[in-house]
């Protein structure tokens, strides 16, 4: 029988994109499009924040016991 920690492990591979997505500044280094003004560069990061939160938050529920 596995063990259920092993089982929940596929779920940390989740966390790489949170990591990833700001350290790719090529793709966002750049002011268009705008969003209600605000340049692509910002609220692209505002995003990142987002889905990070997201990510964290359901590995978070994925894992607990």
């Amino acid at each position: 029988m596995p063990d259920p920690d092993q089982r929940r492990r596929p779920l940390y591979w989740l966390l790489v994109v949170p990591t990833v997505a700001p350290l790719a500044v090529p793709l966002y280094n750049r002011m268009d499009p705008q969003l209600l003004g605000v340049p692509f560069f910002f609220w692209y990061q505002l995003a990142c924040a987002v889905l990070a939160t997201v990510v964290i938050s359901i590995v978070y529920l994925g894992v607990r016991r």
